[in-house]
């Protein structure tokens, strides 16, 4: 019995020990730091994407209406403007962004408000990786079915071979880290105790 309340005692005082030296709002600038990085991040990417979704889209359009390719190439050619089209506009019209709130100088305000910015951005960021891989796989398929009935299922074949992949690395080139960071596991750990007997109680989210 003295061994289990020493044990409990022990890991008790330990993580007072972490809590003491880890503040409530000690972490702010850190926080900051971070969201600032990916917001940047976030620009960076929206912006490399915006212009190789839209010069893409304008050589293929361009390739199309030239009429000096073939009847598969020219199918090819507006189907894929097609698509490079409806991919620019997703970053004209909804981009990502990330937003970071103004320093107010009170430590626990703006922690709040970067938590509360954090779990947005990671809300954002879980919904435009899905939205690109549902969107592209429907968009990229949709399009191999048309050139397949419309030329040939070579040309379809290389429309989705070289379109699908591209969408991919946009997505996975995608800013995620808030949205990694609410899935990181977080541990808590409480002591239970009935008079005689001491719990040490630990809990995980995940």
């Amino acid at each position: 019995m003295v061994r289990i309340r020493l044990v409990v005692m022990l890991a008790v005082l330990a993580f007072s020990l972490r809590a003491a030296g880890e503040p409530w709002c000690s972490d702010a600038a850190a926080l900051r730091a971070d969201l600032e990085k990916e917001s940047a991040r976030a620009r960076h990417w929206v912006l490399a994407w915006r212009i190789v979704y839209t010069a893409s889209a304008a050589g293929e359009l361009g390739i199309a209406a030239s009429g000096v390719a073939s009847h598969d190439d020219t199918l090819s050619a507006w189907v894929g403007g097609g698509k490079s089209t409806l991919a620019a506009l997703g970053f004209w019209l909804s981009p990502l962004r990330i937003t970071v709130p103004p320093a107010t100088g009170d430590a626990c305000y703006d922690r709040a408000a970067l938590r509360e910015a954090a779990a947005r951005a990671a809300d954002d960021e879980r919904d435009a990786f899905w939205t690109a891989h549902i969107g592209g796989l429907i968009v990229n398929a949709g399009a191999a079915i048309l050139l397949a009935e419309t030329a040939s299922w070579r040309t379809a074949l290389l429309s989705f071979a070289t379109g699908y992949p591209v969408g991919l690395l946009s997505t996975y080139t995608m800013p995620r880290a808030s949205w990694a960071r609410v899935r990181e596991p977080a541990w808590t750990a409480s002591v239970v105790a009935d008079g005689r007997r001491y719990a040490l109680v630990v809990g995980g989210a995940f």
